[in-house]
């Protein structure tokens, strides 16, 4: 496999073909996308791959409506071998595919919907970056044992009295900057 380590962590960074060979293994990742309000999105979504496009199936919904204002979108896939978990991201922009020949493309992939609600549009993600890590699986005493460290239990004594409310925290409010 080639990656290389970026830091001491042992975290490493995929090569694209690493990436692509990854994603190629999965059905299911997630869509990030900006909907009307500018606000981000992330749908659940089954996706296949060829020659490089990424090919989702949608019904006529909010992710259509809102790749049509905004088609720059995020995708991503995860996954584990062995004892290992790796992430592919990519980035790029998103369109419903309209042309017949590429619509027949996209069957050949073979891609489905897992989802009851009929999804008969397809949409193709042409990626301008893609990215992946790989990084051991740490075990459970290990990744919780600094949050555990900093868990701080009230006393009976910290508590308000029954029935009475604690007393709030004090705030500000901000400064205008005008």
């Amino acid at each position: 496999m080639s990656h290389e380590p970026t830091d001491a962590s042992s975290v490493a960074t995929l090569s694209t073909s690493e990436c692509w060979r990854l994603l190629e293994t999965q059905r299911l990742g997630r869509l990030a996308l900006i909907d009307a309000a500018g606000e981000p999105r992330i749908y659940p979504v089954n996706f296949a791959s060829r020659d490089g496009v990424l090919y989702i199936r949608s019904a006529d919904d909010a992710k259509l409506r809102f790749l049509r204002a905004r088609p720059m979108v995020a995708f991503e896939v995860d996954g584990q071998d062995g004892d290992e978990r790796w992430s592919v991201v990519l980035r790029g922009e998103a369109a419903r595919v309209d042309m017949d020949a590429e619509i027949r493309t996209s069957r050949e992939t073979h891609l489905r919907s897992m989802s009851p609600t009929p999804k008969p549009y397809v949409i193709r993600l042409h990626p301008r970056s893609v990215t992946g890590r790989r990084f051991p699986e740490r075990g459970s005493d290990e990744s919780e044992a600094p949050m555990r460290a900093r868990i701080i239990v009230p006393t009976a004594a910290a508590l308000p009295p029954a029935g009475r409310r604690p007393r709030p925290i004090p705030s500000f409010t901000p400064l205008n900057d005008d």
